[in-house]
């Protein structure tokens, strides 16, 4: 496997026919969306991905992504990192493979003008879309001591009656 710079565009069906593997990083420069998403603070992502074609011969982008981000926890308002590990599977949709013909466990993907797709922008989506919508620090590590509970139980809830009754007794 080659070290290299993972590209911000890659033409999938050229990748998929010499087998290509890239492993690498994108710069956290490029991810301007995911810093906006985050609490100010993104590393680089390392990404692990290889293009091939299927037994269907459907052309696959496959491959896992890891990064860390800084967020606020919901519960004491304390900004934290947390690690995000992501795996994708991609195919391009072109003029043989349209989104039907695709199978269900790979995601389409549009290409460009010149048949690339962009490739740091969709690994880039993977993890904003694998932030928590409501991030919090673990029990043990947050500052708030206890979990608030918001309204009270009334215990003393009396039995109603049921408002079926009347069809219980017409059925009879």
């Amino acid at each position: 496997m080659q070290l290299v710079k993972i590209p911000l565009t890659l033409d999938p069906i050229k990748a998929a026919k010499m087998r290509s593997t890239y492993e690498g990083r994108i710069d956290n420069a490029q991810l301007s969306r995911l810093l906006d998403a985050s609490a100010g603070f993104c590393s680089d992502i390392q990404v692990q991905f290889s293009c091939d074609t299927d037994e269907q011969g459907t052309v696959i982008v496959t491959g896992h992504a890891q990064g860390e981000v800084s967020l606020t926890c919901q519960r004491c308002m304390h900004e934290y990192k947390q690690s995000i590990s992501v795996e994708f599977c991609y195919s391009p949709l072109t003029e043989k493979f349209k989104e039907d013909d695709i199978p269900d466990i790979y995601d389409p993907v549009d290409v460009d003008e010149n048949g690339h797709i962009a490739i740091a922008e969709l690994i880039e989506d993977e993890f904003i879309v694998s932030i928590p919508f409501f991030p919090m620090h673990d029990v043990e590590d947050c500052s708030v001591e206890q979990d608030y509970t918001l309204g009270e139980i009334d215990e003393s809830v009396e039995e109603r009656p049921n408002p079926f009754a009347v069809l219980q007794k017409l059925k009879k």
